[in-house]
């Protein structure tokens, strides 16, 4: 007994033993078709349709809308249709699987190759911000660098002006100290003799001169000596004539006498003197500031480095002169000197020191006239500055100041 069985989903063929009991209606679900031998049976169950040909009990399938069964008495040619049938079918279905396929291929190579065009967008932003952040970062070490670098420099520079302030402190106290003893009107404890000529000579002769600071080995530009006031003073002065009688009547020596300062006036820079004082102004076209800086000042400053002469006298100029200070027990190494804002210091002897220090006593006196700061009479500024011309000679002559 030969069995076909159709499903919804598909074509099944099995091939059984022969079953007499078989039920040739419906057995859970699957049609039954039995044959015999001489017979031919022709059952529509729906589609597709399935012809069955018995020959010699050899089964030949194809897809139809009907389920047939021959004998071997029916003609072929039906059979060879229905085969041709079954195969362009079967082409068909193969074409339009082969096509669909070929659909889906073509879509997924669509979306593979807009994936791909999207992982290179995204790698070359990727690229793009590695590149822009590598960049950030190297500007913010660059920017970090600079600010680190410009707090360093103004770090050294704050020390190094609060080094130049402190020093201008002290100078400028020390002068402060020096004005004021200059201008203070005396007290009847403490009388001045610059500012009262009628201080006997017994005061007189307590000393050499009116020192404002005690100096040892730096002078600042603010210490001047005020020796002509007493036994030096000028002549056709109260104190001048005070002394020259006391001398007299003391029997001073020849040679005691001898060893007085100046006593005589030049009337030509008596006169451009007189002139310069109306003004008071430092500037080297007046008569009397020219034949300073030419009889003095020059020739003072006058050195063999013709460069860094040029550049103390603009430093004294300017106020702008450091000369540093040695110990009482160190008096075998020579002074050092800084000019302005420079770092570098520059080793003096102690004759140029004196030559410096002198210029810078001098010129620094003429600017307290400038300033109105010195109170004494013409006669009396006059002749400190022939004793600030003289101290400029002798440190030029390589003797000992006498105010040092």
């Amino acid at each position: 007994m030969t069995t076909t069985t159709t499903t919804d989903e598909g074509k099944k063929l099995f091939n059984g033993k022969k079953n007499h009991d078989a039920n040739p209606d419906e057995i859970d679900g699957v049609v039954v078709i039995a044959k015999k031998p001489a017979t031919t049976y022709k059952k529509t169950i729906g589609k597709p349709e399935i012809v069955v040909n018995n020959y010699n009990s050899n089964i030949d399938i194809c897809d139809s809308d009907d389920v047939i069964v021959e004998t071997n008495g029916q003609n072929k040619t039906d059979s060879e249709s229905s085969d041709l049938s079954f195969d362009r079918t079967l082409a068909d279905r193969k074409e339009q699987a082969f096509a669909k396929l070929q659909d889906e291929l073509e879509k997924a190579h669509m979306k593979l190759k807009l994936k791909d065009e999207e992982v290179a967008r995204l790698t070359r932003i990727r690229e793009d911000v590695e590149r822009e952040l590598e960049e950030l970062t190297a500007s913010l070490f660059q920017e970090a660098h600079k600010m680190v670098s410009k707090a360093k420099e103004k770090q050294a520079a704050a020390e190094k002006s609060l080094m130049e302030s402190q020093m201008k402190v002290d100078v400028l106290t020390a002068e402060v100290v020096a004005l004021k003893t200059l201008v203070l009107t005396s007290t009847p404890s403490r009388p001045n003799p610059h500012l009262h000529p009628q201080i006997g000579k017994e005061e007189n002769n307590g000393g050499t001169g009116v020192n404002l600071f005690n100096r040892k080995h730096r002078r600042s530009p603010s210490h001047y000596n005020l020796k002509y006031g007493r036994e030096n003073s000028p002549p056709d002065s109260p104190i001048h004539d005070k002394n020259m009688a006391n001398n007299a009547n003391n029997a001073v020596p020849p040679q005691t006498l001898e060893n007085r300062d100046i006593s005589e006036v030049d009337p030509t820079v008596h006169k451009e003197f007189l002139n310069w004082s109306l003004n008071c102004k430092l500037d080297k076209t007046d008569p009397f500031i020219d034949r300073i800086y030419r009889e003095d000042i020059n020739l003072c400053l006058d050195f063999s480095n013709r460069e860094l002469a040029e550049q103390v006298q603009k430093a004294i100029e300017t106020r702008n002169i450091y000369i540093e200070a040695l110990n009482d027990k160190s008096k075998t190494i020579f002074p050092r000197m800084k000019l302005g804002d420079e770092d570098t210091w520059y080793n003096i002897s102690q004759m140029c020191r004196n030559r410096i220090i002198a210029v810078c006593d001098f010129i620094n006196y003429l600017r307290y006239i400038e300033l109105g700061l010195v109170k004494s009479s013409a006669h009396d500024m006059y002749w400190e500055i022939m004793r600030l011309k003289k101290e400029m000679v002798l440190s030029r002559l390589g003797l000992s100041l006498p105010s040092c």
